[in-house]
């Protein structure tokens, strides 16, 4: 039996089974999956989002100064030219996420939501008043710090690896992607109306463009791509530190679904 994959070894984790189930599977998301969102709760939750999406812009730049191109332009060992395919990899991130706050935007103006919203709309540690003034929430804040955390160096924190990186990447778009295609699955759930939005509590807002776009045939390459990228880089890494790497990927893991599930509002 060959060796699993750091990505396998992560998903298979009995330590995970819940924290996994509870980041994916949320009643927010049921609610979106059957159109019966408000826009109130929407607009606070993608606002938190496109803040989440702004910082992902700095994580994404700090991971590509981690980058280290081959010098020699016949140097074909493996290892080296897996950061060219790793560097593609980020740049479709950056320009993917560039375009997601363009169609936050786009969208929200046609469908009359607000990306300026307060009020707490977290489980966990953000179910406090409203703020003075629109910002982050504790849980948007939380992911801000962490992908903050891998701001580009030499400035940045030497001791968060480009392996690190590509787990929370990885991580991070795997969780969503998942999410959403549960959300998906739930349309028949809500008696959906062969795919009839017009009743929907926010128009259609989540099922005619947000869930189609987080669920789309070229997001779900991208995350098979990420999962690629991190399982050959995490394949090449020093063996006898192979112990301890697997020890910090799986605390990431975790930290990023326990973000998740305190990321989703909690609704009635």
């Amino acid at each position: 039996m060959s060796k699993p994959s750091l990505s396998e070894y992560l998903l298979s984790s009995p330590e995970i089974t819940g924290l996994y189930q509870r980041a994916t599977q949320s009643q927010f998301l049921s609610l979106a999956g059957q159109g019966r969102l408000s826009t109130e709760v929407l607009s606070q939750w993608l606002s938190q989002d496109r803040l989440y999406a702004q910082a992902y812009i700095r994580f994404a730049g700090g991971l590509i100064s981690r980058v280290r191109l081959p010098t020699r332009i016949d140097d074909q060992d493996t290892s080296k030219t897996l950061q060219w395919r790793i560097l593609s990899l980020l740049e479709t991130a950056l320009s993917g996420v560039t375009r997601e706050l363009q169609f936050f935007e786009e969208t929200a103006k046609k469908y009359k939501l607000d990306l300026d919203i307060l009020g707490p709309v977290a489980e966990g540690g953000n179910l406090s008043g409203k703020s003075a003034g629109f910002g982050p929430n504790t849980v948007t804040k939380s992911y801000i710090d962490l992908f903050d955390s891998f701001t580009a160096q030499p400035h940045g924190n030497t001791s968060k690896t480009l392996l690190d990186g590509l787990v929370l990447l990885w991580t991070t778009e795997k969780v969503y992607l998942d999410a959403w295609t549960y959300a998906k699955q739930q349309a028949s759930e809500g008696g959906d109306r062969d795919g009839d939005v017009e009743g929907d509590v926010d128009g259609g807002a989540l099922r005619k463009e947000f869930i189609p776009n987080w669920t789309s045939e070229e997001f779900q390459a991208f995350v098979k791509e990420c999962q690629e990228c991190l399982d050959a880089y995490a394949a090449i890494q020093n063996h006898d530190t192979e112990e301890v790497g697997a020890a910090n990927s799986m605390g990431l893991f975790k930290k990023v679904l326990v973000l998740e599930e305190s990321f989703w509002p909690m609704v009635a």
